[in-house]
């Protein structure tokens, strides 16, 4: 009797303890997930019109381009550390610009006609974030980077005569990011994250037609375009976090 009785404490202590470990571990595992969506802008990006040219001026020719809009979403996860997590994101951006402009010549006769530039790009995006310690428990920045892969896709219309895609090749590109998080509760966050990048691809395409005609007189187009994308702008994303 006195040496169940010296015994009995000793289990419910064990027992209890067994007990909490489980329960710790159902708690914490799978634990440090967070998943946003997001509204994102892209301030601006550019076109290597000739990025093949012999001609070291026609190479190195850009054609500016206005921002566009996107939407994406991210799955993060906290490894290793409570400080430190890892993602990955995926996002889609249009950026259609109306206000460009080519000069066509045929003999003495010279015109402006406008152009339109349709760019789509997908990012997929493999992110390392470490949380900058001592700040408020409901205000967490982060500092990170890491690599993405984007694809993507050009449009040019001239006087209403389209491109056609042939081919496209993603291209590669290291990523810095930050970001600010405001816990509005234990699951719910406010995201604001700015990324920078120069998202390339590349895209061949060519027009339907030769050449078009105005007032009786005809203008060749660059019928064949072997142009490279850089969606290179400030990525400023806004978005909701589900924290599990």
């Amino acid at each position: 009797m006195k040496l169940f009785l010296k015994i009995f404490p000793m289990f419910i202590l064990l027992y209890n303890g067994i007990t909490y470990s489980q329960n710790e571990t159902e708690i914490t595992l799978g634990s440090g997930f967070s998943l946003k969506p997001s509204v994102n802008y892209v301030s601006s990006a550019s076109i290597q019109l000739n990025p093949f040219s012999e001609n070291a001026f026609e190479r190195n020719f850009l054609e500016d381009v206005s921002g566009g809009y996107g939407w994406g979403v991210l799955l993060r996860k906290k490894l290793f550390r409570q400080d430190l997590s890892f993602g990955i994101s995926a996002e889609y951006v249009k950026i259609l610009d109306e206000e460009l402009t080519e000069t066509f010549i045929s003999d003495s006769v010279t015109i402006r006609a406008r152009v339109k530039e349709e760019l789509t790009m997908i990012p997929i995006e493999v992110m390392g974030y470490f949380n900058i310690p001592d700040f408020t428990e409901d205000l967490k920045i982060y500092f990170g980077g890491g690599v993405g892969m984007y694809f993507g896709d050009r449009k040019r219309t001239v006087l209403n005569i389209q491109s056609k895609t042939i081919s496209k090749e993603p291209g590669f590109s290291f990523v810095v990011t930050s970001v600010i998080e405001y816990f509005f509760s234990r699951n719910i966050s406010g995201v604001f994250e700015v990324r920078f990048r120069q998202g390339e691809y590349k895209v061949k395409s060519e027009f339907p037609i030769p050449q078009f005609t105005i007032n009786g007189i005809s203008y060749q187009l660059e019928q064949k375009l072997n142009s490279k994308v850089f969606v290179d702008g400030l990525n400023l994303s806004l978005g909701i976090a589900y924290n599990f």
